[in-house]
């Protein structure tokens, strides 16, 4: 396994040397941590400390392409990354392989600080294992158990980092850095048990920048970019993807949604706006019988045809339980064809926010909430739920995009959706340094 992933980054370092040809950087670092324990089952293993390495170049901008003036020369870096998470039998090693940036926060002649933000996959040699009992069968404690990894239930899963970045230049080239930083992996709940890995973490290394540019005196000024030639914009777009509910059930379902919103460019990188969602989500069928009293052997059966969950209590087979609808604040970070997304939702139609046991006991009360309403994390969804993700303009203004809805630290759903931007045009003043736009109307671009 490790010699394929090597492999991918001496192809991937192989491909942007070719396309940047003008200044590389090295990097090695030593990495040590903490699984944060998010769950009975790391509390039960209490890990070791998180051990590991990373080999990582970096192409530092040359102001060759808008976005790198719009975000102050930011360097790009592609990471292959190897860890022990402090419990080789339970939990075993993880790997990623990852494009990141560095965005520049502080520069000065010895010292450099940036944020690192990184998204990529991850790979595990040990996923979810049942534990069974000398009779054989499968007790409901040993999900929890110290022996259960109940955490990763696929070898493929998301990778997402981001670190403050400290940076020390020596000479000739040389420098020592350090990281602190955060690093999340899971699968976004398309495979069960999820609970993902999150790891606080600090690096120490060396790294040895070559600058072909200076071996080849290539001293050109560099052409000055105008700004976004639109300011308003609306996106469209629709998603797809599968998920699964329940370990136990070994079943999947489908989710999707519909996104209509309009964003305003704050500046040349970032976009602030709203947007209507409407969800829907397969998992909601009728459930929710293993704990509710007075119920005939015909009622407990419907409630627990499709699963054995107890998270939620959907008495009936109802299409509308399967939707919800919500309001978003829409955060856009744009790096060229790329743009992060990081929205932020309310829910104005969730029937799902009266299906939940609501006390310690598991007594299930049929009581009508507001809009906005107390709730623990660990038993319910909530009102709320944020979105991340990336978007990848193709042609035009149509894009592509991927993106991970989570109810804080717990995914609910991945979803691989296609869209379409409408930027409108603004009209400025000519200046000599850019061009003009004559009127309003379409961009495209």
């Amino acid at each position: 396994m490790r010699k394929v992933f090597i492999t991918i980054l001496l192809i991937a370092v192989s491909i942007f040397s070719y396309s940047q040809p003008k200044s590389f950087v090295f990097k090695t670092q030593m990495i040590g941590g903490k699984v944060i324990p998010i769950n009975k089952t790391l509390k039960s293993i209490n890990p070791n400390p998180t051990l590991g390495g990373e080999l990582a170049i970096e192409f530092p901008s040359w102001d060759e392409y808008p976005w790198q003036q719009y975000l102050g020369k930011p360097t790009l870096g592609v990471g292959f990354v190897g860890l022990d998470l402090g419990d080789r039998k339970v939990l075993g090693q993880a790997f990623a392989l990852y494009p990141y940036l560095l965005i520049d926060i502080v520069k000065i002649k010895h010292f450099e600080l940036d944020w690192k933000v990184g998204a990529g996959l991850s790979f595990f040699n040990k996923t979810y294992n049942r534990v069974f009992d000398e009779f054989g069968s499968d007790p409901d404690w040993s999900y929890y158990g110290p022996t259960c990894n109940n955490l990763i239930g696929s070898i493929v899963n998301v990778y997402l980092t981001t670190a403050a970045h400290f940076n020390f230049p020596i000479k000739k080239g040389w420098a020592v850095h350090a990281d602190l930083g955060y690093m999340h992996m899971s699968n976004g709940s398309v495979l069960q048990p999820n609970g993902g890995i999150n790891i606080l973490y600090a690096s120490v290394g060396a790294s040895y920048k070559l600058d072909k540019d200076c071996l080849h005196c290539n001293h050109k000024k560099q052409k000055i970019f105008g700004p976004l030639p639109y300011q308003w914009s609306i996106n469209i777009t629709g998603s797809g993807g599968y998920r699964e509910l329940y370990y136990g059930d070994n079943k999947g379902y489908g989710v999707g949604s519909l996104h209509v919103g309009a964003t305003y460019n704050i500046c040349n990188w970032y976009a602030l706006g709203g947007s209507l969602d409407a969800f829907y989500d397969g998992v909601f069928n009728q459930q929710g019988g293993t704990k509710l009293e007075g119920l005939t052997a015909e009622q407990r059966e419907a409630q627990l045809k499709h699963t054995r969950f107890g998270r939620y209590v959907i008495m009936n087979e109802d299409l509308s339980n399967k939707f919800r609808v919500a309001v978003t604040f829409n955060n856009e970070f744009k790096v060229g064809r790329l743009t992060a997304i990081l929205d932020w939702g309310i829910y104005l139609y969730d029937p799902i926010r009266l299906a939940y046991y609501t006390d310690d006991t598991y007594k299930h009360k049929y009581q009508k909430r507001p809009l906005l309403y107390k709730y623990n994390i660990e038993k319910e969804d909530g009102w709320n739920y944020f979105r991340l993700g990336v978007r990848c303009r193709v042609w035009d203004n149509l894009y592509v995009q991927t993106t991970v809805k989570t109810h804080l630290t717990k995914a609910e759903m991945i979803e691989w959706g296609i869209g379409y931007q409408i930027p409108f045009k603004k009209k400025y003043k000519e200046n000599e340094l850019f061009e003009t736009l004559d009127g309003w109307g379409i961009y495209h671009h």
